[in-house]
């Protein structure tokens, strides 16, 4: 038996009222996305979100609760299908980004990122759930 087709784990870290948003470049596309990435071989989904917050913010996350699960989608950056899940997220210190990582954190009021254009709609909704405490409902 197989698993999702392009597993990929997203984590929304909430302080302040701003939530840590990842600006890169997906297929020559500015865009903003939560920290995280691509379940390697052997890991579970948890343990792929750990290591990708290490990798791209050298921040230790422990996650919360899984908020958004919109099943196998078409990436409208590039085109081909993925199979995203969101995380809430805490943990501690200040993002930093290591230089050979392509992307950018910050943290942002949500409104403003959503505002930007640049977010899909997976992550508007995993956002808008993550902020009004909707974590049960998938």
């Amino acid at each position: 038996m197989t698993g999702p087709e392009n597993l990929r784990v997203y984590g929304l870290l909430l302080r302040a009222g701003k939530v840590l948003i990842a600006a890169e470049q997906v297929a020559g596309r500015a865009v903003l996305k939560f920290p995280g990435g691509a379940v390697e071989a052997g890991e579970s989904p948890e343990m792929a979100l750990a290591r990708e917050f290490r990798e791209e913010c050298a921040l230790t996350i422990t996650p919360l609760a899984l908020i958004h699960v919109p099943g196998t989608l078409l990436s409208p950056w590039t085109g081909a299908d993925y199979t995203p899940l969101y995380y809430r997220v805490a943990g501690d210190g200040v993002p930093r980004t290591p230089v050979h990582e392509p992307l950018e954190t910050a943290f942002w009021e949500p409104d403003a990122a959503i505002a930007t254009g640049r977010m899909a709609v997976p992550e508007i909704v995993a956002l808008r759930r993550a902020i009004t405490g909707a974590e049960g409902q998938r």
